[in-house]
Order: structure tokens, then sequence, then C-alpha cells
């Protein structure tokens, strides 16, 4: 069995600092953070005997957010979870796959200073942790108070996500619920994927189509983070099956197959308008397969 405290190690200080220096590109000032450590790291720790130590780094939504953000990914209507009565999703499994979903959403909105559509966000959230047993996060610091307080000021919404981020993490991680985590982070990836390829679509803007090609990067540390999960619920199964589906789809793309050292290379990755088309199909199955709660 993996122990509570080695399976799941987050360290918040790049999560953080990550959301103050894209708020500092506005118009307020941030308090300073140490950003020298991985946001979020996810450690198999077993006897030596029985499975080699690995590690693997997952970003939270508002760092993917972030990183679109910054390649212009600019806020489309209509692109959002269009799920209103989070009621619907009755397993634990649905339910901490939309959180993931409502996680980026709530970030795409703040960081593109739609008040009033992340305040929606974060109520769907709040609900979705409610259902999980979880909502008390959200009383912590008074963060669901601050959050609407604080509606049209984005720095300090993102600073509060952030910290939302970290509070959610340790309780998961004290309550040995770390599979939540895992689960949360592959439906927050799906939807930031989705947004990410929708707006390329409509612009696209080439460093997108990089940031699109990097964020793949990172579905095999998603996977592997579920799989050292599965054993807590067996329903995760499904979900590394889906997940796979995608990084199928994506190793057989003709730029990654035709260049296995591609994902490696110092130079930026991008993929032919063809390839994005391609695999944003797949993720448009897996992520209407979410919120319909399949």
């Amino acid at each position: 069995m993996f122990s509570k405290k080695n399976l799941l190690i987050v360290n918040t200080s790049l999560l953080i600092a990550s959301a103050l220096f894209f708020a500092s590109c506005g118009h307020g000032e941030a308090p300073k953070t140490d950003a020298s450590t991985p946001a979020a790291v996810v450690k198999d720790t077993t006897s030596a005997n029985e499975v080699p130590q690995t590690s693997y780094s997952l970003p939270s939504p508002l760092q993917i957010a972030s990183i679109f953000k910054k390649s212009g990914l600019s806020f489309k209507d209509g692109l959002t979870s269009p799920v209103k009565d989070p009621a619907k999703y009755t397993t634990n499994l649905n339910k901490s796959i939309n959180l993931g979903v409502y996680s980026a959403d709530l970030s795409y909105c703040v960081l593109n200073k739609q008040s009033q559509e992340a305040m929606r966000f974060m109520k769907l959230c709040r609900s979705l942790a409610d259902n999980l047993g979880m909502g008390s996060v959200f009383d912590e610091s008074n963060l669901s108070k601050r959050f609407e307080k604080n509606l049209g000021n984005e720095d300090s919404l993102a600073y509060i996500i952030a910290e939302l981020q970290m509070v959610t993490d340790m309780y998961l991680d004290e309550n040995d619920q770390q599979q939540i985590t895992s689960i949360v982070f592959a439906g927050a990836w799906t939807e930031s994927m989705y947004i990410g390829s929708k707006v390329y679509e409509k612009g696209k803007e080439k460093k997108l189509n990089a940031k699109l090609a990097e964020q793949m990067n990172i579905l095999g540390s998603i996977i592997n983070a579920l799989k050292a999960v599965e054993k807590k619920d067996a329903a995760i199964s499904t979900l590394v099956a889906d997940m796979k589906s995608v990084k199928d789809i994506y190793d057989d793309l003709p730029s990654i197959k035709n260049n296995p050292d591609a994902a490696n290379s110092d130079k930026p990755m991008s993929f032919t308008d063809e390839e994005v088309v391609t695999l944003t199909k797949k993720i448009d199955e897996l992520r209407a397969k979410f919120i319909n709660g399949l």
C-alpha cells in the first residue's frame, strides 16, 4: 500500500507564484513567493522491492490557463461547460472529473476578466466539493466570501484560486483521498485542452499551437498519476483507458510518430492544422463524455 505522506507530496509555492506572476501583468501588485520548487508532484515511494520510485509533476488548472493565456488564448463565449446542475453527477468519479472541468473554466474566466461567469463556476465548484464531502475547504480563510468580494480584481481572484488549490490538496492528502486530486487533474487538463484547441481553430495562433503540443506532454504524467491510485477506486480504470485513448491518437500523429524525440527536444513543438483537427476530435469526444456524466 502507498503511505499517505509519500503518495502525494504537494508543494504550492510555484502554484501561487505562477498565478501572481501572471496577475502582475495587470495593474495590481502581488505578494512575493518562493518559486523554486514544482507545483504539484505525485510520488510513488513504495518499497524498493515492489515498485521503483517514480514521480510526475502535474500543473494546476490555473497554471494551464495562464500558459495558454500568455500564448494568445482569448475568451470566447460558449466554450465553457454548459452544465448548470452538478446534481446530475452521481458517482465520485464523475463529480471529481467535473470538479476539474469547472476548475479549468473558473481559471479561464478569471484570467479573461469574466467576473460573473467566474462566480458561477466558483459556486459550481463549491457544490461538487460539497457532494464529495470536502466543501469545508471553501470556508478556509473565508475563500468563498473573499472571492465574491474581489470580483473584478483579477490579481486577487488568481491568488484566491491558487490558495484554494493549496487548501484542497492539503485536505485530500490529510484525509487519504489522493485519488480525487489525480481525477480532478484529468478533468481540468481535458477541459483546458478543449478550450485551447477551439480558440486555436478560430485564430490559428502559432504560439497557441505550440502550447497545445507542449501540454500534450503532461498527459503521460496524468495517466501515471491515475494508475498510482487506481486501487482506491475501481472506476478509475475507465478514466485511465479514456486518457490513454487520447494519448494513442497523439502518439500516432505524423509529427510525433515520425519524430519520436520531438517531445524531448529543446525546440518548440507544433502540430499541423490537420493534426490539431484529429486531436481535437478525440478531445471533444472525451470532454462530451465527461460533462454528460457517462
